[in-house]
């Protein structure tokens, strides 16, 4: 049998997927960064540091504490994007596939479910409309973050092979640079060959490319500053904003 195009999807299933494209942008966009901040130490972190509604900034404005509870934060909210699209558009298996699975990897399959096709794309736009929530959150004026913790987060919960590559090469650069954007931008423009090679489906690779590009157009601020070198590294003196 072969899979249909998004184009052929009956309509039910295509508000589904409206459905979920709402409901995991407006996860997306809740600011954990400025709830953190305003409710533990009473200040807005878009008046501090360089005003972004991130890990970073959160770290260097009030603490080690504060940022990794942001970190995990944003990160359950990619997360949380990914088990919901697995819950409601599940990918298709045979009865004995499914009995085989752990309770925990269930809720991504069903026995009489969508094509696989249909459940990958259901994945990506419950990826998209995460990052993009928490980039240009609803609730404060369309501002938001840079959505790595949040991409992190997407990263474990639907593409876990990445892993072992994109954590490492993160980790050693920000320990290397000390600078939090040059790890962020290498692991953007690494996630396309990293996808094809572990993940070689179209809606994966299509996602991979998009969000290289947006998180790119994201840190342009950042590229500026790396270019003057004035950029905030992650510990030492802070040069700018």
């Amino acid at each position: 049998m072969s899979t249909p195009m998004l184009t052929q999807l009956p309509l039910p299933l295509w508000l589904g997927f409206v459905l979920l494209a709402l409901v995991c942008y407006l996860l997306g966009g809740i600011p954990f960064s400025l709830i953190v901040g305003k409710l533990f130490f009473r200040r807005d972190l878009r008046e501090l540091g360089s005003g972004n509604l991130g890990t970073t900034n959160a770290l260097r404005s009030f603490g080690w504490p504060a940022g990794i509870a942001v970190l995990i934060l944003d990160a359950l909210k990619g997360a949380g994007a990914i088990y919901l699209a697995r819950l409601l558009i599940p990918q298709g298996c045979t009865p004995q596939f499914y009995a085989a699975l752990s309770p925990l990897v269930r809720p991504a399959y069903a026995v009489g479910g969508y094509p696989a096709e249909v459940a990958h794309w259901a994945l990506v736009v419950s990826a998209v409309a995460v990052i993009v929530g928490h980039a240009f959150s609803p609730y404060i004026g369309f501002a938001g973050g840079k959505a790595m913790a949040a991409t992190g987060g997407i990263v474990i919960a639907m593409l876990p092979r990445l892993l072992p590559i994109l954590v490492p090469v993160f980790i050693l650069l920000v320990i290397i640079t000390r600078y939090v954007s040059v790890a962020s931008l290498t692991i953007a423009v690494l996630l396309p060959p990293t996808m094809a090679f572990f993940y070689p489906y179209l809606p994966f690779i299509i996602f991979s490319v998009a969000a290289m590009i947006f998180v790119i157009w994201l840190h342009r601020s950042n590229i500026v500053r790396l270019r003057a070198g004035a950029e905030n590294k992650l510990f030492g003196q802070k040069r700018g904003t």
